[in-house]
């Protein structure tokens, strides 16, 4: 399988957004709290993760080839066919099977609420966000709308409730806070 830094080098070769892949960032290291609570590959859930959306600036103006595209681009890819079929399935190019292909279509919304969160507080860190915070951000539909917040819900079918993925969540990008972009500014 790939490291981590090669599925970075992949990434940035695709993906010339910053925003894009600070997303991508964001979604693998959640992937990634997400497996250590499960007890699955973390290495594996977080290069998922991070290259989950790989094809997202060739396919913007063709959504329905999002995934599509994707796999065409880790064709060669040594990665396993489970983080494969997670990275088509979030773009809805294939159903969410595994627990890998339910995680990552959660973690893809979740991390868009928390960024949006962290930018509106004064010290724009993410680990200062508590959860009570987060909640009321979640209920108002108007904050972060492009955060589908049904996506998020759906951590509920692989076994979290809605309180304890949040936290998960502020927690992983909390970690990864300076890779970010947050904190001490």
């Amino acid at each position: 399988m790939i490291s981590r830094k090669e599925a970075e080098e992949i990434l940035f070769e695709h993906l010339k957004s910053e925003n894009l892949r600070r997303h991508s960032l964001a979604t693998a290291a959640v992937m990634e709290k997400l497996a250590e609570r499960f007890d699955k590959p973390t290495e594996e859930w977080f290069i998922a993760g991070l290259l989950h959306d790989i094809d997202f600036e060739q396919t913007a103006d063709d959504p329905d080839k999002h995934g599509v595209i994707a796999m065409q681009l880790l064709e060669n890819v040594d990665i396993n066919d489970e983080m494969k079929g997670a990275i088509l399935a979030h773009s809805g190019n294939a159903p969410l099977n595994t627990l890998m292909d339910k995680a990552l279509w959660s973690a893809d919304a979740v991390n868009g609420l928390i960024i949006a969160a962290a930018l509106m507080r004064p010290d724009k860190s993410i680990k200062n966000i508590e959860l009570k915070s987060l909640k009321k951000k979640y209920k108002n539909r108007a904050f972060a709308a492009g955060a589908n917040r049904e996506q998020i819900a759906k951590c509920c079918d692989f076994g979290i409730e809605l309180d304890d993925f949040l936290q998960l969540s502020i927690e992983a990008l909390a970690s990864y806070e300076t890779e970010l972009g947050f904190g001490n500014k």
